[in-house]
């Protein structure tokens, strides 16, 4: 198929594109197309990080972990997203693989402390490089200004959906 959408377009130099892969919803076609980029996105981000021998989403506590130090776990929940059950489950196996640590709060004995274990230290520069890596494909055909497009056209959709409903 061409770029003009017509199999038999004759114009002769237009460039091709792929045929449609993915799920198409009949009128919702931008959130047909988003979930068809978010899918795209985390399979290569997960290819990317099991190649840095880091798995998903244990390089998002990494880099948390890294950039602020010893955290209360309510903190990677809030950050994470997700429920309390589900940051404690990633967190065990995120212990279980000596890259973190959990200890009992000195300030409140029901909270626990969170923090980068050496091995968790040693992981973050790979985990920082596959995210570049994704960053770099992800963006590759786009120009800057594109970029910045982009980058404020999905901006105001999450704030949309994060805002009240309608």
């Amino acid at each position: 198929m061409t770029a003009t959408g017509s199999p038999d377009d004759p114009k002769a130099g237009r460039a091709t594109r792929p045929p449609h892969v993915g799920t198409s919803i009949e009128g919702a076609p931008i959130g047909s197309l988003l979930l068809q980029v978010v899918r795209a996105h985390a399979r290569v981000g997960t290819e990317l990080l099991n190649e840095a021998g880091v798995a998903s989403p244990h390089e998002i506590v990494l880099l948390y972990l890294d950039a602020r130090g010893p955290v209360p776990q309510t903190d990677l929940v809030h950050y994470m997203g997700r429920d309390r059950s589900t940051v404690t489950a990633t967190l065990q196996a995120m212990e279980r693989a000596g890259l973190v640590t959990r200890t009992a709060s000195p300030t409140d004995r029901r909270a626990m402390i969170v923090q980068l274990s050496r091995k968790g230290r040693d992981a973050v520069p790979r985990a920082q490089a596959a995210w570049r890596e994704l960053e770099r494909r992800t963006t590759s055909a786009l120009t800057p200004k594109q970029q910045a497009d982009l980058m404020d056209a999905l901006s105001a959709v999450r704030d949309a959906l994060n805002g009240p409903a309608r």
